[in-house]
C-alpha cells in the first residue's frame, strides 16, 4: 500500500514537472480538460471497487487500491498531455516520407489548436466541422 502511494505521488510530481517546464517554455497549457481527465479518469476507476473502503455513499464506494489507481492513471495520461506540449514543436524537421507526414501532422496540429472552438450545446460536431472547414479555406479556395 506504501510504495502505490508513492508511486502515484512520484507521478504527480513529474506532472507537476512536465507543467512547470511547458509554462516556462511559453507553452499553452489548459486547465480545464485536464481536471476533467483527472475527475473521469478516477471515477471510472472507482466503479471497480478494490482494496480498504474508505467512503460509501450509499451502494458506492471509495476504495483506497481504486482511487490511487485512479489518481495514477490519470496522472499518467495529464502527465503525457503536459510532456507532449512541451516537446513536440510544429518545426521539427525529420527526413522522408515519414518525416513529411509528421511534420503535415505538426502544421494541422498547430492550426487545429491556435483557435478556441466555441462549442454549442447540441451542435459540436458541427462547431469541429466549422473550425476544420475555416483551416480548409486558408489552405484552398472552398469547402
Amino acid at each position: 500500500m506504501k510504495s502505490e502511494i508513492l508511486l502515484t505521488a512520484a507521478v504527480w510530481l513529474f506532472v507537476l514537472i512536465f507543467f512547470i517546464l511547458a509554462c516556462v517554455k511559453g507553452r499553452r497549457i489548459r486547465l480545464l480538460p485536464s481536471l476533467f481527465i483527472v475527475i473521469f479518469v478516477t471515477f471510472f476507476a472507482l466503479l471497480a471497487p478494490s482494496g480498504e473502503v474508505l467512503l460509501s455513499i450509499g451502494s458506492f464506494r471509495i476504495t483506497s487500491d481504486s482511487l490511487l489507481l485512479g489518481l495514477r492513471r490519470s496522472g499518467i495520461l495529464v502527465g503525457m498531455v503536459f510532456l507532449s506540449r512541451l516537446i513536440i514543436n510544429p518545426q521539427v524537421k525529420v527526413k522522408g516520407k515519414v518525416g513529411n507526414k509528421l511534420t503535415e501532422v505538426f502544421f494541422y496540429l498547430n492550426l487545429l489548436t491556435e483557435k478556441k472552438i466555441s462549442f454549442k450545446k447540441g451542435h459540436i460536431i458541427e462547431a469541429i466541422d466549422e473550425r476544420l472547414c475555416e483551416i480548409w479555406e486558408k489552405e484552398s479556395t472552398t469547402c
